[in-house]
This record gives structure tokens, C-alpha cells and sequence, in this order.
């Protein structure tokens, strides 16, 4: 131990009498032991820190298997019937986002919300922070007692933070509630995208069948597999009678909670971590190209110990200390760049996890700083220490101080700067796909025009609005108001407008088709008024739009998507056809009037599906989206709207409140957000990448140019051209750079096969980015290689000799 104290004080003296070497050695580590250190807090804040709820890793979230859908949601019947007869989980709650309109306050204002059956909280294994938890009597058919619990939020902002407010009453929907808990401060579920205000309880109505609206979250049984719970919930699923006749049971599908919650993040951050490695690697790579020089420059004075008794341990010992310091020294940089790299990647990762485990720099991301720091240094330390401690000492004791080292090629040097450019060229490439990726989404056909358009959310409350009649009333009113501002060219109304995260799907009954029964045909229903194509500028391919002949009275009819027709009509004309569908009651068939364009509803990256529309006037829902577009598409004349769109809100109906009430370009940014993001952390990862091989290579041909400068001397003494000298130079980097980017190639045809679940439009063996990458890594290296070769080419002759 005194010895390894001692080695640690000589390699600190060492590295103070060379300041910038420390320093460049310094930085370079720093960049990527910070940007590691940045990563593994993100992965242990979201995929290995458990959730913050009792017994986490019990949890389980359960999807019904439908046609085309493993992640259907659930039924009434089909949770009571796993209550009943399932043994493997303790505990099933179910929970639908309901956000609702309060009233009574300063203005109309909607809120977010759950509806859940009343063991969900006890399912999570939480309890209020005063009063108590959901009953069994909260949730019943007709009940007039209807109970709210609400959030630490909600209970600051609209109930003062009093002491007494368990027992007093709030107005959600027309309805007044009486509060009978306030959940804790730190409490937030993840599943809804946005934080939850209040909660109210749910009835299942065991007749309900068909209706699939539920999630369900689960605890397992103790001492119960998944696997095992998975088989029971099978079992008891083939069990359930079902109403509708030739329809098959459902299966199941539980799976555990974080990893549900995860699913999506978890690709992108190993992705992100592995190219961190990457740098990593070709930074330590670079530093031990350092260190070997001044290893070869010190290999007489190593020498010298060792003819006054060192033994090779003890060298290398001392070797290990003094790189070992060096990386703690660029960990400690590091840190520094910690904060803003974690501001940096929370733009990655989605805000319902980030509320839940937020990502900070913890006690295990600073130990794991400081394991990489330590690793690192043995990593760029070892094989420079190895390699000059197991030199033959009489040589070298019998070479003047400047013979000392003077081998021109060393073929460690050479393999660490091929190591270098074929991880450089793998990141390289990666990100050349994501960008690629990139392009391809923004440039997806949407399906509709987004400039000059804004959208807002109405729900009209069940209480007030009972009567379709009534709902049809509003509708009517709010359009024909909107309709008359200034500079509004159309308005519109659709259930789910696209990219909202919201669609309705069921199956349908096609007339004159050959389906087998059993088979089922499934579309997402929309439901929208006569102006919404023209308000959104989807194209009408075949047909016609909705009119006014589409009233409360008019025929049944619909409008399909060209989706619809690929996958049930090919070959055919669909107009005429009719359809029956299995949706709200609706027990007509519809006349196919129209077919319009696709349109992406989901994600930006997610193909259309089959999707028919219903007539607003014939089938008026409570909630919908208004989407109203300006004549004048300018930013500023579309936000000039939303004060106008809120006055005709109220005119209508004083006490019904519109909210995300923003221009539509809004959603789109969200959907390219997270995509923008990682790949300007990739491309910033990649440039490093490329600089440090560039470094590298630059400081080999460096090193051979000095330690060949006698020998090219002599070569121009005698009669060569410069032109010879350059090429002999340049002869030497080209092998080293073609070697690097071949063994390059090889690593990226098999690493970027990881990324195809991150690609979209592009193939992970694109060869135009392979191209377009091995000229670029190249050409920095050759460049790098250019810069040495030049200046030796230019070296005096009789400077040259009379180095020696």
C-alpha cells in the first residue's frame, strides 16, 4: 500500500511538470466519461431503478389479444371474470383517462383525470395522505354519492392547500363530488401522459360485452411467475361465454409494468449508450496513443530502475498509477458536463416516466463515474505499461538519450489508430441511418395540410348534455359562429383528430363479403362534420364529402379511407357498398358514399389503417376536436384565433370550457421531437468520434515523421524529390486508414442490424451511407496523414543529419 501511495504522488508530479499533455489527455476523457456517466443515469433512472410504488417489480399491465393487436384494451365482463376465476394475482383494477369539466370556480376550466374501480390505489400499494380510499359503495349503478380523490396538485391549487378539505365539494361534469381523499405529494402515475388531477370510481357492468376500454394493472400472486399467471389468465379467458355468437375468446397478454412502460424508451437509450461506448473506446484509444509516446520517451529512464532493482510489477504499478490518476482527473472534468448533458437527454425521455423517476445525477451514477473513471485508466494504461516494462533493459541502457526509442513504426501505435477509425466509422454510420430516419419522417405524406391550422378539445358533459338533440344543438351553433370570424376559410369537427394519441376501432360487417365467421374486419371509427375534409384539405378520391343531406334524418351513410378499400374492397368499387358496424348502438347498414385520402392518425411513423367516417349530425358525440383553418398562414394570424375561438366558446355555453386549444403545427413537433433530439446527440457523438480519429492518426504519422527524420534527410541529400518523400508518408497513412475503415465496415454491416427497430424508409446496410461515410472518415484521415507527410517533404537535409 505505501508503495502504490508513493506511485500515485511521483505520477502526480509527473503530470504537473507536463500541463498540456494532462490537459489535452484531460478533456478528451472528460467528454466521454461525462457523456457515459450522462447515459447511465438516464438507464437507471428509467430501466433499473425500481418504480417508486411497494413491491414494483409485482406489478403487471394486461392487454387483450385482438385481430391485428396484441395490446387491445379490456372489457368489463372480462376483468370481473379474471377476478373470479383467476389465482394468479392478488389484485385486478381497472382504469380508463377521463378528463372532466370544472365549474364553479373563476372560469370553466377541464381537468385531467382517472376512472378507476375502487382497488385501484390499493392495487398500487398507495394511500391517501389524508382521508381515504375508494370504497366498494362509491362505485355503484345510480349511485347519487358520487366521490372524488384528488391530487397534492389539485388540492394546492383549487382547494387552497386547506386542512379541512376532505368533505368538501367540487363540480366535475355537472355533477357535484364530494372529496374523500388527497393522494400524497410525490404520487404520480405514469401510464397517463399527463399528470392526474382527480380521480373518480367506476362500475363495471358485468353486460357490458364488446366494449373494450379498460387497462388493467395486476399484482401478481406471491411465489407466482409470470408465465404462470400468464397460463391461469388463458385459462380462465377460454372460460368466459361471450355474447356475440362465432366470436372467439379473447387471449391474454400480461406483461410486467416498467417493462411496459419502457418499451419504447429502451432501444433508443441502449442505442444512445452504445455510441457513448464507442467514444469512449476511441478515447481511450487516443490517450493510450499518448501514453505510449511518452512511455517510448521514458523507456531509458524505466531502463535504469530496472538495473537498480525495480521489478517489472513495480513499473508497471507505476505506469497504472499514473494513468489511473489522468482518467480520475478527466472523470472530475467530466462531471462538470454531467448537468447540461442530463438537460440534454430528459428532452428524449417521455414526461409521464420523467415525473415518476426523474433523472438526476444520484449516488450510483457518481460511483459509476468514478468505476469508469478507474477502468478507463487500466484500459489506456495497461498495454503501454506492458509493453515498454517488458523491453530488454541493456539495450537500452546502451543508447544515447535521443537513440532512445527511434523504431519509426511501432506496431501498437499503428493497431490502436485502426481501432480508432473502425469504431468512428461504425458511429458513423449509425447516425447516417438515424439522419436518413430523420428525413424520411419529416417527409412522410401526412395526408392533410397542418399550416394555417389550428385545433382545440370540446367535451360536453353527460349531465347538461343528455339529449343528442342537445349535443346536435351546440354543434351546429359553436360551427356557424366560427365559421362567420374574419379570415377563416373552413371548420371542422372529427372525434380523434390525427396525431392526438386517441383512435376508436371495432369490427364491422362488410355486405357481399366472403369473410368466414369468426373472422373479423376491424377499422377505426371516426365520427366527423361536413366541413372537417375540407377544414383539414383532405382529398375526396372517389365520391363525395359530407353535406347537409348527411342530417339527423338523412340515410345512413359513411365515408372509408383508401386503406379501407386495399384491404377489404381491392379489386372492387366501394361506393354502394354498404356497412354495418359494431360501434355505439349502430345497427343500420351504411352506403359507402365517398373515399378520401389516408391520413396519419397515429404516429408519423406508423402506417394507415383501415378507417371510416361517420356523419357528426347523425352520431353526435360529446367529445371532439375543432379544427378551424386560417386563410392566412402565418404563425401570428393562426394564434390571433385562439382568443376569438374561446369568446364563441362561451357565447354558446358560458360554463363549457375548450382547452388544448394551439396550432396543429404543435403536434407534429412533438411527434419529431424526440427524434430531432437523438440525432443531433449522435451527430454530436459522431464529430467527436471523428475528431479523436483524426487526432489519432494525426499524432502516428506525427511520430513517425520525427522519429524518420535523420532517415528522410538522407533520402533528400541524395537526389529525392520531395514528391517522393510525401508519397512515402502518405503511403504509410493510406495503409493504416484502409485498414481501419475495412475492419470499419465489417463492425458496422453487423452493429447497425441492432438499429432496425429505430429505422424508418432506410435499410441498415444503405449503401450510399456506407459510401458516403468510409469518403468522409477517409478523407479526415488522409488529410490528417497529409499534414505530417508535407512538413517532411520540406525538411532541410543539413538540419536534418545534423540531428543526430
Amino acid at each position: 500500500m505505501d508503495s502504490l501511495r508513493q506511485d500515485f504522488r511521483y505520477a502526480l508530479r509527473t503530470l504537473m511538470r507536463t500541463p498540456g499533455f494532462t490537459l489535452a489527455a484531460g478533456i478528451t476523457l472528460a467528454l466521454a466519461i461525462g457523456a457515459n456517466t450522462v447515459l447511465f443515469s438516464a438507464i437507471h433512472a428509467m430501466l433499473l431503478r425500481p418504480l417508486p410504488f411497494p413491491e414494483a417489480s409485482q406489478l403487471v399491465r394486461i392487454w387483450c389479444n385482438q385481430e391485428g393487436t396484441d395490446t387491445a384494451s379490456v372489457s368489463s365482463p372480462e376483468l370481473l371474470g379474471w377476478r373470479e376465476h383467476g389465482k394468479g394475482f392478488v389484485r385486478l383494477a381497472g382504469y380508463a383517462r377521463t378528463d372532466l369539466n370544472r365549474t364553479g370556480g373563476d372560469a370553466p376550466e377541464r381537468v385531467r383525470g382517472g376512472r378507476v374501480t375502487p382497488d385501484f390505489f390499493a392495487t398500487l400499494g398507495v394511500k391517501p395522505a389524508q382521508g381515504r380510499d375508494f370504497a366498494e359503495d362509491d362505485a355503484q349503478p345510480g349511485n347519487a354519492a358520487s366521490t372524488v380523490v384528488v391530487s397534492h396538485g389539485f388540492w394546492k391549487r383549487a382547494l387552497g392547500g386547506a386542512a379541512d378539505a376532505v368533505g368538501r365539494t367540487v363540480v366535475l361534469d355537472g355533477r357535484t363530488h364530494t372529496v374523500v381523499g388527497v393522494l400524497p405529494e410525490d404520487f404520480s402515475f405514469p401510464d397517463f401522459a399527463d399528470e392526474a388531477e382527480v380521480w373518480v370510481p367506476h362500475w363495471l357492468d358485468a353486460q357490458d360485452h364488446g366494449h373494450h376500454y379498460l387497462s388493467v394493472l395486476a399484482r401478481l400472486a406471491p411465489g407466482l411467475s409470470l408465465e404462470a399467471a400468464r397460463e391461469d389468465l388463458l385459462r380462465v379467458a377460454a372460460a368466459i361465454d361471450r355474447s356475440e355468437a362465432g366470436q372467439k375468446p379473447h387471449t391474454v397478454t400480461p406483461r410486467l409494468w416498467q417493462d411496459e412502460l419502457t418499451s419504447n424508451t429502451r432501444p433508443l437509450l441502449w442505442t444512445l449508450w452504445g455510441a457513448v461506448a464507442f467514444v469512449l473506446l476511441i478515447a481511450c484509444a487516443n490517450v493510450a496513443n499518448l501514453m505510449l509516446v511518452r512511455a517510448l520517451a521514458r523507456q531509458r529512464d524505466g531502463a535504469i530502475r530496472a538495473a537498480l532493482g525495480a521489478s517489472r510489477r513495480r513499473r508497471v504499478q507505476q505506469a497504472l498509477a499514473e494513468s489511473v490518476l489522468l482518467s480520475l482527473f478527466g472523470g472530475a472534468l467530466g462531471m462538470l458536463l454531467v448537468l447540461w448533458g442530463l438537460e440534454l437527454v430528459r428532452t428524449l425521455l417521455p414526461a409521464n416516466m420523467l415525473r415518476l423517476t426523474p433523472v438526476e445525477l444520484s449516488a450510483p451514477a457518481m460511483a459509476f463515474s468514478v468505476a469508469l473513471s478507474v477502468g478507463a485508466g487500466l484500459l489506456f494504461g495497461l498495454a503501454p505499461a506492458l509493453h515498454t516494462s517488458g523491453m530488454d533493459v541493456l539495450p537500452l541502457l546502451k543508447q544515447s538519450g535521443s537513440a532512445t526509442g527511434a523504431r519509426s513504426s511501432h506496431p501498437l501505435r499503428n493497431g490502436l489508430v485502426m481501432v480508432q477509425l473502425a469504431l468512428a466509422l461504425v458511429l458513423l454510420v449509425g447516425t447516417g441511418l438515424m439522419v436518413r430516419t430523420l428525413r424520411n419522417v419529416q417527409a412522410v405524406d401526412l395526408g392533410f395540410d397542418m399550416d394555417g391550422l389550428l385545433s382545440a378539445r370540446l367535451s360536453l358533459p353527460g349531465t347538461k348534455y343528455t339529449d343528442p338533440a342537445l349535443r346536435r344543438s351546440f354543434h351546429d351553433a359553436l360551427l356557424g359562429r366560427l365559421q362567420a370570424l374574419p379570415g377563416v376559410e373552413a371548420v371542422g369537427m372529427v372525434n380523434d383528430a390525427p396525431l392526438g394519441g386517441s383512435y376508436t376501432s371495432g369490427d364491422f360487417v362488410l355486405e357481399g363479403d366472403t369473410a368466414q365467421p369468426g373472422d373479423l374486419r376491424i377499422a377505426e371509427y371516426r365520427v366527423a362534420s361536413p366541413d372537417y375534409f375540407r377544414a383539414m384539405r383532405i382529398a375526396v378520391r372517389q365520391g363525395r364529402a359530407f353535406g347537409p343531406q348527411d342530417g339527423e334524418k338523412g340515410a345512413p351513410v359513411l365515408i372509408v379511407n383508401e386503406a379501407f378499400v386495399r384491404a377489404y374492397v381491392a379489386g372492387g368499387e366501394p361506393l354502394g357498398r354498404r356497412v354495418k358496424l359494431d360501434w355505439n348502438g349502430d345497427t343500420a347498414f351504411r352506403e359507402i358514399v365517398g373515399v378520401v385520402a389516408d391520413v396519419r392518425h397515429d404516429r408519423l411513423t406508423v402506417p394507415t389503417r383501415p378507417e371510416v367516417y361517420l356523419p357528426l349530425a347523425q352520431l353526435p358525440l360529446p367529445g371532439v376536436s375543432l379544427l378551424l383553418r386560417s386563410r392566412n398562414t402565418q404563425e401570428a394570424a393562426v394564434a390571433a384565433l385562439v382568443t376569438a375561438v374561446r369568446q364563441e366558446v362561451k357565447a354558446v355555453d358560458a360554463e363549457q370550457p375548450v382547452y388544448d386549444l394551439a396550432p396543429f403545427a404543435a403536434r407534429v413537433e412533438r411527434q419529431l421531437l424526440r427524434p430531432l433530439a437523438t440525432v443531433r446527440l449522435l451527430t454530436a457523438f459522431a464529430l467527436l468520434a471523428v475528431v479523436l480519429a483524426g487526432v489519432g492518426v494525426y499524432g502516428v504519422m506525427a511520430y513517425t515523421v520525427g522519429q524518420r527524420t535523420r532517415e528522410l534527410g538522407i533520402r533528400l541529400a541524395l537526389g529525392a524529390h520531395p514528391r517522393q518523400v510525401l508519397r512515402l508518408v502518405m503511403g504509410q497513412g493510406l495503409k493504416l486508414t484502409a485498414m481501419g475503415v475495412g475492419v470499419g465496415l465489417l463492425a458496422a454491416f453487423g452493429v447497425t442490424r441492432l438499429l432496425a427497430s429505430l429505422l424508418y424508409g432506410v435499410d441498415a446496410s444503405e449503401p450510399t451511407i456506407f459510401i458516403g461515410v468510409t469518403v468522409v472518415l477517409g478523407g479526415v484521415s488522409l488529410l490528417a496523414s497529409w499534414l505530417p507527410a508535407l512538413r517532411a517533404s520540406r525538411v532541410s537535409p543539413s538540419i536534418s543529419l545534423r540531428s543526430e
